[in-house]
């Protein structure tokens, strides 16, 4: 029974780390994967421009992966929605809404997304990056700054 008390409260703490790490705005499950660079949220809750349970579309903020629909599609597209899709659908994320301009021109959400990995939140945005999923593609219109989350774990 001590064991059992423990570990739960282990986890409680955890917990508590994780959502007090960041200034985050949002927080949810993915729902489904479009593609590498989009994916819908079922919120939980967060700040007053989303409601609990609505599902937003998301765009991870200033990076681009390769296409799977369209004239531009290729295997690296198909690759890159693989990857997200295995990281995230039925996951928890942490989202930093953009401030600035809040969606993009198709409705999407811009958004750092975070994911708790082994206790530490990690920055999904440059996951893709680093994976060689995405590029960076610094869209003036956010208020993020590539040179500043490519420092982030």
């Amino acid at each position: 029974m001590r064991t059992a008390i423990l570990l739960t409260l282990a986890l409680l703490l955890v917990t508590i780390d994780l959502t007090q790490c960041r200034d985050d705005e949002v927080e949810g499950w993915v729902t489904h994967v479009v593609d590498g660079d989009t994916f819908d949220l079922k919120v939980d809750h967060g700040d007053a421009r989303v409601t609990p349970d609505e599902i937003i579309r998301i765009r991870p903020a200033d990076i681009d992966c390769p296409e799977i629909h369209g004239p531009k599609a290729c295997q690296a597209g198909k690759d890159a929605a693989s990857y997200t899709r295995s990281w995230l659908l039925g996951k928890a994320v942490y989202l930093d809404l953009d401030n600035k301009t809040g969606k993009d021109q198709y409705g999407r959400w811009v958004a750092m997304v975070y994911l708790p990995v082994n206790g530490t939140l990690m920055n999904f945005n440059r996951m893709l990056v680093d994976s060689g999923h995405a590029v960076i593609k610094d869209f003036k219109n956010n208020e993020f700054e590539p040179a500043i989350w490519m420092k982030e774990p």
